[in-house]
């Protein structure tokens, strides 16, 4: 993801929180664990190169912040694109534009250039009535994650939200690993099988966690990135066709 919120406190840290609607058990519970940016919305890196735009003009900083370099990074951390389009900068100037960045992303932004992807609300609220569970795993903060859901409309149809910060650390960063211990963790509560669980997602760490776990997995391919490839089980360019495992 190329947003996070501006939360220092228990930095890296998985965060989790339950959104309890009532629905009824079936006699086979699955779970669907969908990635967020890039799979339940789209326009995320339309408004993440605006702010980048932004703030080249406000340091006087030449560089050119092309929206498709802009997609084509998508998924690394906003410290390896600012470090991508600002390479003169210094260390401690880039943490400053960091903390900057973190600033500009608040509800009027994300109302602005942010919408939910083709058939999210559909396809979720399916699942949702036929007593299934959706979780959402990012590499944003839980908060952050919370509030585009909110905005999209697309938090009341999510049973759990688990935010791995990734943009509040440094260094190596295994996506697939962390995602999959979240997922696995929930279904563990939820005493389901991993043959139960469906992955969704665009990227390769979004199916690479679905795999180490042995759950079935979905590759959402992106319009505005088809080209990613991936060792998903399936690939599918409509949300609408997981419904296909209800």
């Amino acid at each position: 993801s190329i947003f996070t919120a501006n939360e220092s406190d228990n930095s890296g840290s998985i965060y989790r929180e339950s959104c309890n609607t009532g629905s009824t058990v079936p006699s086979v519970m699955k779970i669907f664990a969908w990635d967020f940016h890039g799979t339940l919305e789209q326009g995320v890196e339309v408004g993440f190169a605006e702010i980048l735009r932004d703030l080249a003009r406000e340091i006087k900083y030449d560089t050119t912040i092309d929206l498709e370099e802009v997609r084509r990074l998508f998924g690394i951390s906003i410290l390896d694109y600012l470090k991508h389009f600002f390479p003169k900068l210094s260390n401690e100037k880039i943490l400053v534009l960091r903390e900057k960045t973190r600033t500009r992303q608040n509800r009027e932004h994300i109302k602005k250039y942010i919408k939910p992807a083709p058939y999210a609300h559909e396809v979720l609220a399916a699942i949702k009535e036929a007593g299934h569970k959706n979780i959402v795993v990012s590499t944003s903060s839980q908060r952050h994650i919370k509030r585009f859901l909110r905005v999209v409309g697309l938090l009341k149809y999510s049973d759990e939200i688990f935010g791995i910060d990734r943009h509040s650390l440094e260094g190596e960063f295994d996506i697939a690993s962390e995602k999959a211990k979240a997922i696995k963790s929930y279904a563990k509560k939820q005493g389901v099988d991993a043959k139960n669980i469906i992955v969704v997602g665009d990227r390769p760490g979004d199916v690479n966690a679905g795999l180490l776990i042995g759950a079935k997995t979905y590759q959402y391919v992106n319009p505005y990135n088809p080209n990613i490839k991936t060792a998903t089980h399936y690939k599918i360019s409509d949300l609408r066709k997981i419904l296909t495992e209800i």
